[in-house]
């Protein structure tokens, strides 16, 4: 086998500690350093691998000696990190959404286009089996020239304060389904118009409890996307399976001209919960990290999995920075269509 890769993580949140363990899973990689601005953070989850630990970024990447780095810090920093891994030459994967907004792509583009490092954006829904069986379909001609999209994505608010005052909900759940949208059906998108339901969430955070966002694709397709934290509690906020991770309510269906196809994560379609008299109910999530025999499998390990073959072969991202501005374009657009309550325009 060759030499194993060195992988660095930039960010120690919720994300980032998954992103570390499948690393340190693979026999292909090692996590090599993590850096976070929380010392006791890094370090804790650091110490089970053995990784160096960094507080500054421009000291981890002249000293760690990367094939690679994973960006999953708050998307407010992207940029200036994206711009000091293109100048230690290394390979990266930035998690959704790669900037704040489309100038911040376009500064990391320019970046990486003028040392010729790759970056893979981390749109995790492309490597969810539903969802590219879905893709294969409609691409198949499944449902004939397709007519409406409708996706939903729908949590539990229990993480939502730690992203008080940093990001919106738009930015949280539904630049998953503006890339997937765009990505089962990659037309230009003309139009987006977004509403919003405000209640508890809204008043003790500022995020949006429930967004619905319309989207018109040149070709005269639609496509409805629902991103909301509206579930309630006891759905997931469990401490025992401690391998289980909190499901959501979320769903993919496509319909065109000649039948439909349709990618069922629903309440309904959970395949694994449990109930008890001490917890009640609650849900498995199994798509993005599920545990198998001690390990993470699923979407995100196979997109670490696609970043690790991006830097070992030289072959182009399976995500790349087109997506990643196409997506974050589409969240600008849906902001500005709440603030103004008003149908926006992009250019197709």
């Amino acid at each position: 086998m060759a030499e194993a890769l060195r992988i660095g993580l930039i960010g120690a949140g919720a994300i980032g500690a998954w992103h570390a363990r499948i690393v340190a899973e693979r026999p292909d990689a090692v996590l090599a350093a993590i850096c976070d601005i929380d010392t006791d953070r890094a370090a804790k989850l650091a110490a089970p691998w053995g990784a160096a630990v960094f507080t500054d970024a421009a000291a981890f990447f002249a000293e760690a000696a990367l094939d690679g780095v994973i960006i999953a810090s708050p998307e407010r920093v992207h940029e200036e990190q994206a711009r000091l891994a293109a100048a230690a030459r290394v390979p990266m994967l930035i998690e959704k959404p790669v900037a704040p907004d489309p100038a911040g792509i376009a500064a990391i583009r320019a970046a990486t286009a003028s040392t010729g490092v790759p970056v893979m954006a981390g749109h995790v829904e492309r490597f969810e089996i539903g969802s590219a069986q879905l893709k294969a379909a409609v691409d198949e001609g499944v449902c004939g020239k397709v007519v409406t999209i409708a996706a939903r994505r729908q949590f539990v608010a229990a993480d939502t304060p730690r992203f008080k005052g940093l990001s919106t909900t738009l930015r949280i759940l539904g630049v998953h389904d503006f890339d997937l949208v765009a990505w089962v059906h990659p037309v230009p998108v003309v139009q987006v118009y977004a509403a919003a339901g405000r209640g508890r969430v809204h008043a003790e955070t500022g995020l949006d409890d429930h967004v619905v966002t319309t989207l018109r694709f040149a070709d005269g397709a639609i496509a409805l996307v629902e991103s909301g934290w509206t579930l309630p509690a006891p759905y997931g906020v469990f401490s025992a399976p401690a391998s289980w991770s909190p499901a959501g309510n979320n769903r993919l269906d496509v319909f065109g001209a000649l039948g439909m196809v349709s990618n069922d994560m629903s309440l309904r379609g959970q395949q694994l919960v449990a109930f008890d008299e001490a917890a009640g109910f609650r849900a498995a999530g199994i798509r993005h990290q599920p545990i198998l025999n001690g390990r993470v499998v699923g979407a995100l390990a196979e997109e670490v999995a696609a970043f690790i073959r991006m830097i070992r072969e030289g072959t182009e991202p399976l995500v790349g920075l087109d997506d990643a501005e196409r997506a974050v374009r589409i969240v600008e657009a849906a902001e500005a269509s709440l603030a103004s309550g008003l149908p926006v325009r992009l250019d197709g």
